[in-house]
């Protein structure tokens, strides 16, 4: 009866570690699916790809198969779509960054590179938490690609045609 006993706590607890190790694992998934779409659609930005391209821009990615998974793309240092730190340096600079933004006159010249904040948004797969999980990528883009200036490109390269590249 005791040996009974015995196995039976020792299954119970092979099993609790069991579902959570399956429970990580399609965690990891999930975050590994999120970032690799969130990278393919940072390529497509970086080459120019993604028309009309403006701070609080959102979709998702039914077309790789993944409708679950959301974006939202944050431009600019100054983005209100930037994910926010733990460091409150980091939200004053932000917050300043915002604000020159908005003063910035239309007809100065652009930067060479803009800020790009993607945020994907997946459901989460453990159960008896938040319902959404996300992952945030930030990054450097050429300005000629997040405007779509082909001006801007031809001034940064004139010897490169945007023919010869495709």
């Amino acid at each position: 009866m005791a040996a009974i006993a015995l196995l039976a706590v020792i299954f119970a607890t092979v099993m609790q570690v069991r579902q959570g190790a399956v429970a990580k694992a399609t965690d990891a998934y999930a975050r590994s699916v999120a970032a690799r779409l969130s990278l393919n659609l940072m390529r497509r930005i970086e080459c120019g790809l993604v028309p009309d391209l403006y701070d609080g821009y959102q979709g998702d990615f039914s077309e790789d198969g993944f409708g679950e998974f959301t974006y939202l793309i944050g431009v600019g240092d100054g983005s209100q779509y930037a994910s926010m730190s733990e460091n409150p340096a980091e939200d004053i600079w932000r917050e300043f960054r915002r604000d020159d933004e908005d003063e910035r006159d239309e007809d100065a010249s652009q930067p060479e590179f803009t800020r790009i904040f993607l945020t994907v948004t997946f459901p989460n797969p453990r159960p008896g938490e938040q319902e959404t999980s996300s992952y945030t990528l930030e990054t450097l883009v050429d300005t000629w690609a997040v405007y779509q200036d082909i001006q801007l490109y031809e001034a940064l390269w004139p010897d490169l045609r945007a023919e010869q590249v495709q």
